[in-house]
């Protein structure tokens, strides 16, 4: 991969402010009116804090399924779906496992995305662990630090992409993609759309332990247990896509809704 600063939005060094403020709390777990996001996923993004951050560079753009290819060719890389032999996919509004799922075939055998849709889709089916190998191979190759964004750094990088808050998103008219083909055809018009930035298409690991903000609840999946997955999918409740909202999971789970984007500090 050629590193081209155009590809890149520079957060400079400086103090910024994230999270959900206490107050907004209420309001935001209001909106969700189906019950589908636990409570404690929107306590967890509060309070609203300031940080030190920067200079850094984060892409625009989310690693393609091509970009990450060229990295297993060089070094005979095996995803954790791949050594496993199948990944989590949702079907039947369940999540099951699914044999032969893997970063080529993130849906296993029932559908080929990247052969219809092209390698220029976000690569799927990737864990944080083989996030973080594609970075420190593209390290190496750039002579660059490459990493995952800081949870902090990507709430910067969001509010900077013009990315809602919680307290703005709409929420009446949240319509998911339909089924598998439903969310690829999503998928590959948001990429089209040329927004800039891809926030929202698939989940998105950052660097960072799931722990909680300074002056937080207390919480019981805080800790050096979960790593930190930010922007929702096109298949997320509409708080879920806002710059706030912080999930987790273990850093080997894989499914077609994750995938990351690359930090390089300056």
């Amino acid at each position: 991969m050629k590193i081209i600063s155009d590809e890149f939005i520079r957060i400079p060094r400086g103090t910024y402010r994230i999270g959900l403020p206490d107050d907004a709390l209420d309001p935001v777990y209001e909106r969700v009116r189906d019950g589908s996001i636990r409570k404690e996923f929107i306590t967890g993004a509060a309070p609203a804090h300031s940080v030190e951050a920067g200079p850094v560079m984060i892409r625009k753009i989310m690693t393609t399924a091509d970009e990450y290819s060229a990295f297993a060719a060089e070094t005979g890389y095996l995803t954790e779906a791949e050594i496993a032999g199948w990944g989590w996919i949702m079907r039947e509004g369940r999540w099951r496992r699914q044999q032969g799922a893997d970063r080529e075939r993130p849906f296993g055998p029932l559908c080929d995305p990247y052969g219809h849709y092209g390698g220029d889709l976000p690569v799927m089916q990737v864990t944080w662990n083989d996030a973080v190998a594609y970075c420190a191979w593209l390290s190496d190759k750039t002579g660059r630090v490459v990493r995952l964004p800081r949870e902090a750094e990507w709430e910067i990088f969001a509010q900077r992409c013009g990315i809602a808050r919680a307290l703005d998103v709409a929420t009446d008219s949240h319509a998911p993609p339909d089924g598998t083909e439903g969310f690829l055809a999503a998928v590959r018009r948001a990429i089209q759309d040329g927004t800039g930035s891809s926030v929202g298409i698939i989940w998105e690991w950052t660097e960072d332990w799931y722990d909680r903000y300074p002056g937080g609840s207390a919480g019981r999946d805080f800790g050096r247990v979960y790593k930190v997955l930010r922007g929702g999918s096109l298949l997320s409740h509409p708080v879920q896509r806002t710059r706030e909202f912080r999930f987790r999971k273990c850093p080997t789970a894989r499914s077609p809704y994750y995938g990351f984007r690359i930090a390089m500090p300056e």
